[in-house]
C-alpha cells in the first residue's frame, strides 16, 4: 500500500475558535476544510449553525450547503461524503483538514464505522412506485418518515425506495475502502480556559441574535420547516422556534440558550477525552503559533 495520506483533525468545544484556527492552518500549508458539523451541512442554517462563511476567504470547503434545511443526514452519509471529499483533496495533493464539533461524524471515520444497509426488493420497489403521490404520502407517515424530508418536492422513485429501506430488514455490509487504509491524521483539540470559554459563548450568542438568528428561523418555517423538525436540530433552532411559537419569552429563551450551548460544550469536552481512552492520540492545541509550528514539523516528518 502506498503512503497514507496525512489529514489533520481539528476538534474543541463550541466558541472556541475552530474554524478560525483551521482558516489559518489551511492558508499557511495549502489546505482545504472538510466541515464536519452535523449542521452546516443544510442550506439556508447560517446563522443558528455558525458557518461563518466569510471567515473562509479563499479558503476551499466541504461538506458545508449540501443538503436542503428539512431533509435528514445520517451518520453514514456524512462518512460517506468525507471520505469522498478527502479524497479528491489528496488527488489535488491539497492538505485536508478536518474541523468540526459533531464527535460521532470524526469518530465514523477514526473507528471506520461499518454501516449496515438495506437489500433491495425490485417488485416491492416498483409496486411502491405504481402508487399515486398522496398514496406514498400516506405510506411515508406511516413509517414515521413525513417530518424528515420535503417529500412533496420528491420523485415517487425515492418516496418509493425511502419506504422500502424502512421496511425491509438489513441484508449487508457494502464493503469499502476504510478511513485508517488512506489516511494518517494528527488530531489536535482546542484547549481553552473554561472562564473564557463561556464568556465566547454569551457574546456569539448576542451576536447571532443581532446578526438575524430569529428572523433565520422565521424564515425556515415560513417556507414549510416545522416547528418540530426544526426542535429536531437543536440548540439555537430549538429555543428561538419556542420563541416563535409563543411558549417561552425573549429573555427566557436567551438564558435557556445560554444555559444549554454551555452544557453542549461540556459534552463536547467529554467526547474528546472518550476518544482519548478508546486509545485515540489526540494532542491539546492552546497556542495557534505553537500548533502552527507543530504541524508544519509533522508534515515535514
Amino acid at each position: 500500500m502506498g503512503r497514507k495520506t496525512k489529514t489533520i483533525i481539528i476538534l474543541g468545544p463550541t466558541a472556541s475558535g475552530k474554524t478560525a484556527l483551521a482558516v489559518q492552518l489551511a492558508g499557511n500549508i495549502g489546505g482545504e476544510i472538510v466541515s464536519a458539523d452535523s449542521r452546516q451541512v443544510f442550506k439556508d442554517m447560517d446563522i443558528g449553525s455558525g458557518k461563518d462563511l466569510s471567515e473562509y476567504q479563499s479558503i476551499p470547503y466541504h461538506l458545508i450547503d449540501i443538503r436542503r434545511a428539512g431533509d435528514s443526514y445520517s451518520v453514514s452519509e456524512f462518512q460517506q461524503d468525507a471520505l469522498s471529499a478527502l479524497s479528491d483533496i489528496a488527488g489535488r495533493r491539497s492538505v485536508p483538514i478536518i474541523c468540526g464539533g459533531t464527535g460521532h461524524y470524526v469518530k465514523s471515520l477514526l473507528d471506520d464505522y461499518c454501516f449496515a444497509e438495506q437489500g433491495t426488493d425490485l417488485v416491492f420497489t416498483e409496486n411502491l412506485e405504481s402508487l399515486s403521490r398522496e398514496s406514498l404520502y400516506e405510506k411515508i407517515k406511516s413509517v414515521g418518515l413525513w417530518e424528515t424530508h420535503h417529500w412533496q418536492f420528491e420523485s415517487r422513485r425515492r418516496m418509493a425506495r425511502a419506504i422500502e429501506k424502512q421496511l425491509l430488514p438489513q441484508t449487508y455490509h457494502h464493503p469499502r475502502k476504510s478511513f485508517n487504509d488512506l489516511y494518517n491524521p494528527l488530531c489536535v483539540y482546542i484547549q481553552i480556559e473554561r472562564k473564557i470559554l463561556i464568556s465566547r459563548i454569551e457574546q456569539r450568542l448576542k451576536d447571532r441574535l443581532q446578526s438575524g438568528l430569529v428572523e433565520e428561523v422565521k424564515r425556515l418555517l415560513d417556507n414549510g420547516i416545522s416547528h418540530h423538525r426544526l426542535e429536531r436540530y437543536g440548540l439555537e433552532y430549538r429555543w428561538v422556534s419556542l420563541y416563535l411559537k409563543g411558549d417561552i419569552e425573549y429573555q427566557e429563551m436567551f438564558q435557556k440558550l445560554v444555559v444549554e450551548i454551555r452544557r453542549y460544550a461540556k459534552r463536547q469536552m467529554t467526547f474528546i477525552r472518550y476518544l482519548q481512552k478508546k486509545g485515540h492520540r489526540l494532542e491539546p492545541a492552546s497556542d495557534p503559533a505553537a500548533f502552527l509550528a507543530r504541524v508544519d514539523t509533522w508534515l515535514l516528518e
